[in-house]
């Protein structure tokens, strides 16, 4: 039984310390934080998060809401990839393979 006390009493003192210090970290997000003075707070403006506008929030789901994809998106399915450039022809990805299979850099063998 020695042995079991003599492990638990480090874990219940971190366990404790972890939940006195707990409410701190999670005053550091916001304008106002603990001091150790007679205020006991200290306010700092800088800290404060800037949330968007009612009338910004509004203009992006307005925005959002003209999209074709919008339908499919706001019944959970993910955004789809912009197209860039041009696609390319078959010809060229059937050469590219070729290439790379020649190189080795993917395991796979010429038919």
């Amino acid at each position: 039984m020695l042995h079991r006390t003599l492990f638990l009493a480090p874990l219940s003192t971190a366990a404790l310390a972890f939940a006195a210090l707990a409410p701190l970290a999670a005053s550091a997000a916001g304008e106002y934080h603990f001091a150790p003075t007679e205020a006991g707070v200290e306010r700092y403006p800088g800290h404060l998060r800037q949330e968007p506008s009612r009338d910004k929030v509004v203009a992006e789901l307005e925005a959002a809401q003209k999209q074709p994809a919008w339908k499919t998106v706001s019944r959970g399915a993910p955004w789809p990839a912009p197209r860039t450039g041009q696609p390319a022809t078959r010809e060229a990805v059937e050469a590219e393979a070729i290439k790379a299979m020649r190189e080795g850099t993917i395991p796979s063998g010429e038919r």
